[in-house]
């Protein structure tokens, strides 16, 4: 890339203003525009598009600022399991804060357990045959005892 081209994506990326521009690109840049009749040239073109764009009025968008606002505060307001979150594993730097975490740990296990039991027969196929069986065994129990 040349020069002159870099002159000239510079100027398109940050304006004829080349104070605002990265330090390190300022004094190559002055120097190019004090030699070249080119970059001179592209510089009074950006100062003359830089002065128009500045003269365009910017009408008032205050429906585009409250929406802006509105999506903001959507999207910084915090679910309920969020919150529900927050409220077993707070955030805040306290011992007390700190007490939770090994307690939701150690109850993990327990609500696995509870969730695989509530949904899971393992082998059982029916609690119907469970108790005519137990009522059986129940029964056989009674019988030993009166025979003796």
């Amino acid at each position: 890339m040349t020069e002159l081209e870099r002159f000239e994506q510079l100027m398109a990326i940050h304006g004829s203003d080349i104070d605002r521009w990265p330090t390190d690109e300022q004094l190559p840049a002055r120097q190019l525009l004090s030699e070249s009749v080119a970059a001179q040239s592209l510089h009074n073109d950006q100062q003359t598009l830089d002065t128009m764009l500045d003269a365009i009025p910017v009408p008032p968008m205050a429906a585009m600022q409250r929406r802006i606002v509105r999506n903001l505060a959507a999207a910084t307001r915090s679910s309920l399991l969020d919150r529900v979150l927050e409220w077993i594993v707070p955030r805040g730097g306290n011992v007390s804060s700190w007490a939770w975490r090994p307690a939701l740990v150690a109850c993990l296990p327990l609500m696995c357990g509870i969730y695989m039991a509530n949904f899971y027969s393992f082998g059982i196929e029916s609690t119907e045959n469970s108790w005519q069986e137990e009522l059986y065994l129940i029964s056989m129990n009674d019988y030993a005892e009166i025979s003796e």
